[in-house]
């Protein structure tokens, strides 16, 4: 294992599409309130609820009365304005520019120097403390970027950051960390301006060539069932955000009250409106698109002359996806250290987001349940999650370095030899897209950042290349810190308790620091961890035992599914495997 590098150069992490606050603000820059008194801003989605609470009753009228007529009637067109009037903060207009007034939070010095409240919320967003507790965090920077920005754009601001942090730190150079979108801003960053000011780039969950779900939403295209769209997918919904399906199979019920032609013409006309709304005049957006899909695309909607700047700028920054690969080549040869940490054997929705289980390549490609594993490796294959390679396969390249290494993974979904820097790109098997919540991952960051692993020939056994999915997330947030507490105050005298018992917490405490410092992830210990912390916490009266779902819950989520079930095999509810739902806008 290679000794330990001296000094790490300051590190900016591009985040995610999540991490970025941007607010709503007058011409004097002060952000607009709502009417609660609240600023009007957000880190995704900003909804505009006055105008769309002013369309709802618009839509509510049209789907009574085709609940009364059984007709579609204009159920396609309100759905649509709904969606339209909730999206209306982050609109662009047809150059690509938003309409509003958007401001993006942006804090040019480290992570040491923001207060409480803030320093937690980035932790948060992205649990890096491992790494500041290594190289300091007057050394760890959060740069910002409009979600509904341009990423050209926010690659000058980026090489305006940079420059502000060398002269902030004195350093010659900065490490790149770039998270799932802020893989785009890379992509733009490296066309501009090229690599002389990077030390090292470690690509986490990147999204360097797009991301199929967005290529999807584009052409309008669902591939559904109507098993799946109207008794499984809203049901999964609130499942995962509220662990019952029961509200999702009550409003499945409501639903089959409209005629199924109505049923489909609300649901694409408020997909229709999404897009038309937030997506389709958004260069950030475009972004998001995988290269492949791009021609045919602009085609569709970009070939006007009223679009002609708008495809300007989503035409530099496909040129600059399109010279990405050439750009890090062109990085490493002079020096730069480049890495890709990724995720795969999901297909898209699992785990988490099941929303994104509703588009026509949920189960095509081998993703991390948002990103798909080509464009977060820039190359790697991977056969669908479902699948393995088949008999016989050999790996497409061989490692000249390590003769006889084998770059497949040991689930035999992956060759990794077909990636751009195969030697430099770790693959988490089954982990989903949120790699925070896998603190091997994070662990793994710090050790390519810090220097401790150079490739994934270094040090195979504490961190492989193909390594394994947990979540340490409620583990690492709150059950070790509480444990530690408790420990604090039996030690104290305050909590009176067996020998027995500190025993077991003190062992329980030490085997969760263990997994947090743990390089290969172990999804069982993990839970167990936070399990026994979790029971012991429960024992001395400093923790709720688990809510567990009551019977009567389970008899309304049971009841509620059988009658949407059911229904399904009404008259007229059913018109074959699938439903392919277009937008006629």
């Amino acid at each position: 294992m290679p000794d330990k590098i001296e000094k790490v150069s300051p590190v900016i992490i591009l985040p995610g599409i999540n991490h970025s606050p941007s607010y709503l603000c007058d011409e004097n820059g002060n952000h607009i309130k709502d009417a609660n008194g609240k600023d009007i801003g957000g880190t995704l989605l900003i909804p505009d609820i006055s105008s769309f609470k002013k369309a709802l009753p618009a839509l509510a009228r049209s789907l009574a009365h085709s609940v009364a007529a059984r007709t579609e009637g204009d159920i396609y067109e309100k759905a649509y304005n709904c969606a339209m009037a909730l999206t209306s903060i982050q609109r662009c207009d047809c150059d690509g520019n938003h309409i509003n007034n958007l401001v993006t939070e942006r804090w040019e010095y480290p992570i040491s120097e923001m207060d409480e409240d803030l320093r937690a919320w980035a932790y948060r967003m992205v649990p890096m403390q491992a790494l500041s507790a290594e190289i300091g965090e007057e050394n760890l920077f959060f740069f910002t970027f409009n979600l509904v920005g341009d990423p050209m754009d926010s690659a000058d601001e980026l090489e305006d950051y940079i420059g502000k942090v060398k002269a902030r730190t004195g350093a010659e150079k900065v490490t790149l960390l770039p998270v799932s979108l802020g893989g785009t801003i890379l992509t733009a960053y490296l066309e501009k301006y090229g690599s002389g000011e990077i030390d090292r780039i470690v690509n986490t969950v990147a999204c360097l060539d797009g991301t199929e779900i967005v290529s999807d939403i584009f052409t309008r295209r669902f591939n559904i069932s109507d098993r799946f769209l109207r008794h499984e997918f809203i049901p999964s919904i609130f499942k995962e955000e509220t662990g019952s399906g029961t509200a999702g199979y009550a409003i499945n019920i409501l639903l089959h009250a409209l005629p199924r032609k109505a049923f489909f013409a609300f649901f694409s006309g408020f997909m229709s409106g999404l897009l038309d709304g937030v997506m389709l005049n958004c260069p950030q957006i475009w972004a998001m698109l995988p290269a492949r899909r791009y021609d045919d695309l602009c085609m569709k909607y970009l070939c006007g002359r009223k679009a002609a700047v708008l495809k300007g700028r989503t035409d530099a920054f496909q040129y600059a996806r399109l010279h990405l690969k050439s750009n890090l080549l062109k990085a490493a040869e002079n020096g730069v250290k480049i890495d890709f940490i990724s995720g795969s054997g999901l297909d898209f929705g699992e785990v988490e987001y099941c929303i994104f289980g509703a588009i026509k390549s949920k189960d095509k490609f081998n993703t991390d349940g948002i990103i798909q594993l080509d464009s977060t490796t820039l190359g790697a294959y991977g056969v669908p999650a479902g699948g393995t390679l088949p008999d016989g396969y050999t790996q497409a390249g061989e490692c000249k370095a390590h003769p006889g290494y084998s770059y497949i993974s040991p689930d035999r979904k992956v060759d990794a030899s077909t990636a751009l820097m195969p030697d430099h790109t770790w693959i988490f098997l089954n982990q989903h897209h949120e790699v925070g919540n896998n603190s091997a991952v994070l662990n793994l960051a710090k050790c390519i950042i810090t220097g401790e692993v150079s490739d994934v020939h270094s040090d195979p056994v504490n961190h492989p290349q193909f390594n394994f999915s947990e979540n340490t997330y409620h583990l690492r947030r709150w059950k070790l810190g509480d444990g530690k507490r408790a420990l604090e105050e039996i030690m104290s005298g305050e909590i009176k308790t067996a020998p027995s018992i500190r025993k077991e917490l003190e062992n329980a405490v030490a085997r969760g620091e263990k997994i947090l410092g743990g390089t290969v992830a172990d999804a069982y210990e993990a839970a167990k961890a936070r399990k026994d912390i979790e029971r012991i916490l429960v024992r001395l009266g400093k923790a709720s035992p688990e809510k567990q779902q009551s019977a009567v819950c389970a008899l309304a989520e049971k009841f509620t599914g059988y009658i949407s079930e059911a229904l399904l095999c009404l008259p007229g509810s059913k018109s074959g495997p699938y439903k392919t739902v277009n937008g006629r806008k």
